[in-house]
């Protein structure tokens, strides 16, 4: 099994006075170009979030257009594209256009935009931390509840879980104030007591980052667009770093276990001879 993983394309986004070097929708096109390039096709594609800037039909029309034209085979589920909201989304809205990408599960809590899916004998679980017109993330008690029935379903069998809002603390200061404010104790219950979440995938964060909930990985995928600058001072503000655009690349076999990859997009996509 082989999962890429792409975050915070923010679809949309004016780059201001960055024009020219900041172009979410080309950025985002060219970490297609690096999927499509890949000599081991990915099984599944996630998107964790912020999928756009604002949540315009336009912007979820421009996502759609760069999926279809950059990576065709989509459309026959190769990969499969498993997506879910971001704080700059407007959910709902993500569905109509996205609906493919967002399977809701039959017995979804009223109000939630959870995801579910399985490919390859692995199960992937896309949780709402979405709270409307906030920075912030929540996981409610009616998700964790759904949750928890979940993972009891599949008892001894692989998950991984994707949301947008990653389940730490990254230690910037201002990102972690608008980081996943309550469920994360619970979610991380939940975890441990199922025993086989081999991942729990997020974004927001713009970085690529590394760390562990409930005895599962967390790993956090830097955004296709733009990344924020590494400042660990408290207090620190935040700034807009220029860096190149990773994707996340996690392999997983019931014989060799995990093993998560951080692969540069760049323009050169093959490695240069020696």
């Amino acid at each position: 099994m082989l999962i890429a993983h792409l975050t915070d394309p923010h679809i949309g986004l004016d780059p201001g006075p960055l024009a020219g070097r900041l172009a979410p929708e080309a950025s985002l096109r060219r970490a297609l170009a690096h999927v499509r390039s890949l000599g081991t096709p990915p099984d599944v594609l996630l998107l964790s979030g912020d999928l756009t800037e604002s949540g315009r039909e336009a912007d979820y029309g421009t996502l759609r257009a760069a999926f279809d034209e950059e990576l065709p085979g989509h459309q026959q589920g190769l990969p499969r594209v498993l997506a879910v909201a971001g704080n700059h989304d407007l959910p709902d809205r993500a569905r109509h256009w996205l609906g493919d990408w967002m399977p809701l599960p039959a017995d979804a809590p009223a109000g939630v935009a959870c995801v579910q899916a399985e490919r390859g004998g692995v199960h992937f679980i896309g949780l709402d931390t979405v709270v409307p017109r906030q920075p912030h993330g929540e996981l409610c008690a009616a998700q964790l509840d759904w949750l928890a029935r979940t993972l009891r379903a599949l008892a001894g069998q692989p998950v991984v879980l994707f949301l947008h809002h990653p389940p730490l603390t990254a230690g910037m200061a201002a990102m972690d104030e608008c980081g996943l404010r309550t469920g994360r104790d619970a979610l991380a219950r939940l975890v441990a007591e199922h025993g086989g979440v081999l991942l729990i995938a997020g974004g927001h964060l713009h970085r690529p980052i590394l760390g562990a909930l409930g005895g599962a990985p967390v790993v956090v995928a830097p955004s296709t667009s733009h990344q924020l600058a590494l400042d660990l001072r408290p207090g620190a503000p935040l700034a807009l770093q220029l860096e190149p655009p990773m994707i996340g690349l996690y392999r997983w076999t019931p014989q060799d276990g995990l093993a998560c990859h951080f692969s540069h997009v760049q323009p050169f996509d093959g490695p240069y001879p020696i």
